[in-house]
């Protein structure tokens, strides 16, 4: 890689673009393509369904364990058909590769038996999930090495350290850019190489526990590493996915959605946060850092000139207003209480409850008399917090009314150009209040950012319609 200029381009791909024949194709082509013009490192999802399984092989262990050697032989026989299809068998990678994938599956089976003997834990199951992307990345890297290409493979939990949150696991940014700086510039730098393949999803904590980041987590490794290595070289990250980028709504919702072809970190995450699942926002936050521009790109169609180009610059254009995004399903607890005023601390202990039970906030409203709090919530979780409200010391025994609706949408209207246009707010009541649609709560961060609105679910539609041809059509 040494003879390259000083551009890093670190590409993510998922599980689709590895899933038959024709996708592994247009994968090698694409690596091909970028290797002649910058330095290169890839980082990979597990293949295509890997995930399920090993999720539903963790939760069959964890009863009677009875389907965990079909699922096994399953998750083999998938790595086993790509080996076999794309590595030819007299080439050294064959051999390493299926050595490779008989000592994790046994490794598999016997976490297996250790789940059933002893007991379920989170650090077990993150452990065993990261088998999905230590398995594909391995092979990737070998299919690529067979074909010429010189790869060298990184399990990330070597360089990438996080907190002991499992299953949403945080980087530790710092840290974790030391190792990667120690272990990945001298593999960049060297002529032995011409690129690096890194697991995605997962990483580890200082005691060398196995985390995984959640959802989004392989979008959030290639973020992390060029994050790192971005003091020592021109760090671009491509994000190679199903569709084209960022769209200004759910095509979905509305027939009339286009692409964004650029969209400032600050926008792009409103937008991730807000129901767009195109990227997870905490990707968007470690770019931003560092100013690192991001492309989202259609693997599809990798020749294409449109796609999503994701910069620190916030460009203020001839429309106010970017996008109108959703989220469909959601429910909104409202807490009600004469007392509120004289009972100081109620948000922090509210807040406290929800925390600790890993419960996701999407939006927060209170009045300003200080009477009640309403906030929003993953519909899903709807029970388990009218449960710990219910019963707490707190809420549960105080004077508190508490009040949940399982029936409503979030929509959010998103733009820059909001922060320096006055009366943005007073369109949006107007043009929902002439369609007949009900507000039932809002919010507006101090960013000026987006308008966050709460109304009946059954309005969704029709609500993110009026108010793109008001704003955006």
């Amino acid at each position: 890689m040494s003879q390259k200029n000083n551009d890093l381009t670190v590409m993510k791909f998922g599980g689709s673009c590895l899933k038959d024949a024709k996708s592994i194709s247009k994968t090698t082509n694409i690596i091909q393509n970028y290797l002649e013009k910058s330095r290169i490192i890839i980082v990979i999802s597990a293949f295509k369904g890997i995930t399920d399984k090993l999720i539903n092989f963790y939760n069959k262990s964890c009863s009677d364990g009875a389907e965990c050697k079909i699922i096994i032989e399953e998750i083999k026989n998938i790595h086993l058909q790509f080996i076999n299809e794309n590595i030819e068998k007299d080439k050294p990678e064959y051999e390493d590769t299926i050595t490779f994938l008989e000592t994790n599956i046994n490794e598999l089976a016997q976490l297996g038996r250790v789940v059933r003997l002893i007991r379920p834990s989170s650090d077990i199951q993150d452990l065993i999930m990261s088998y999905g992307e230590k398995l594909s990345t391995l092979i990737v890297s070998k299919y690529l090495s067979s074909l010429g290409i010189k790869s060298e493979f990184i399990s990330a939990d070597e360089i990438i350290l996080t907190d002991d949150n499992f299953g949403r696991a945080l980087p530790l940014l710092d840290e974790t850019e030391q190792l990667i700086h120690q272990k990945m510039t001298p593999l960049i730098m060297s002529d032995n190489y011409d690129l690096i393949c890194v697991t995605g999803f997962f990483g580890s904590t200082k005691d060398k526990k196995i985390t995984t980041l959640g959802r989004g987590g392989t979008d959030l490794t290639a973020a992390i590493i060029a994050y790192s290595l971005s003091p020592d070289f021109n760090s671009k990250v491509i994000y190679w996915k199903d569709v084209q980028g960022f769209l200004n709504a759910d095509p979905n919702i509305s027939s009339k959605a286009t692409l964004l072809k650029h969209i400032s970190y600050l926008e792009a995450k409103e937008l991730a946060f807000f129901g767009s699942k195109v990227l997870h926002p905490l990707c968007l936050d470690v770019n931003e850092k560092r100013k690192i521009p991001s492309e989202i790109r259609s693997f599809n169609d990798p020749e294409a000139a449109d796609y999503t180009t994701i910069t620190k610059d916030v460009k203020i254009e001839d429309k106010i207003i970017k996008a109108i995004t959703s989220i469909r399903r959601l429910s909104m607890v409202t807490i009600e209480s004469g007392t509120m005023i004289s009972l100081p601390g109620t948000a922090a202990k509210l807040f406290s409850i929800l925390g600790d039970n890993n419960i996701n906030i999407k939006f927060i409203s209170q009045s300003s008399s200080e009477n009640n709090i309403t906030f929003g919530i993953d519909l899903e979780d709807s029970m388990k917090v009218s449960f710990l409200l219910r019963n707490s010391d707190w809420f549960g025994k105080q004077w508190f009314s508490i009040k949940i609706d399982n029936d409503i949408s979030l929509i959010a209207v998103i733009g820059a150009g909001m922060l320096h246009t006055p009366g943005i707010a007073g369109k949006i009541f107007t043009t929902l209040g002439e369609n007949g649609i009900n507000v039932r709560a809002i919010a507006q961060g101090s960013s000026e950012l987006n308008i966050t609105i709460i109304i009946k679910r059954k309005d969704c539609k029709d609500a993110v319609n009026v108010l793109y041809n008001a704003f955006i059509a």
